[in-house]
């Protein structure tokens, strides 16, 4: 693992590298932000997603995730409001593709679900700028699967679909 430079909110908007989405979702907010705290159980081949600080959420909390083909990383959350949004900046990671990385999820009541919009930012490395052509893409169906998935885990719970 190597060490990236962490990411702000404002760094967001001007990386060069940016794949969002948005999906409706049949759960309540807050169901759906629980499901986040824990990716292996919804994102497409997520390997090991585990806190290593004593928190497991909040801001300045720690958690590290391995998949095959995004690598590993090692995260810090910067932003954490229960059922509205959560970002995390990339601190360490395996992947020889980026530099620096930021990731953010806003969720948003819409009648009796919610509507989930995600953004992935980064700084791609030298290699990494000549592999963002099939990265982009290779993005955008983990994560839109990946929601799909979540959504799914989120409406089971037993208030999944009811406010809280």
């Amino acid at each position: 693992m190597r060490s990236m430079v962490p990411m702000t909110l404002d760094d967001a908007a001007d990386a060069p590298v940016r794949v969002g989405g948005r999906i409706r979702l049949d759960a309540d907010p807050h169901a759906v932000f629980a499901e986040l705290r824990d990716p292996s159980l919804w994102f497409p081949l997520m390997r090991k997603s585990v806190w290593r600080t004593g928190a497991t959420g909040g801001v300045g909390a720690e958690r590290m995730i391995e998949h095959p083909v995004l690598g590993a990383f090692r995260e810090q959350f910067l932003v954490w409001d229960d059922g509205a949004r959560v970002t995390f900046t990339m601190l360490e990671t395996s992947s020889p593709f980026v530099a620096r990385a930021l990731e953010d999820w806003r969720l948003v009541r819409e009648g009796d679900g919610t509507v989930a919009e995600w953004l992935v930012a980064a700084h791609p490395t030298t290699i990494g700028r000549v592999a963002t052509p099939a990265l982009k893409p290779t993005l955008r169906v983990l994560f839109t699967r990946g929601a799909r998935a979540l959504g799914k885990r989120a409406g089971t719970y037993p208030r999944g679909k009811q406010a809280v």
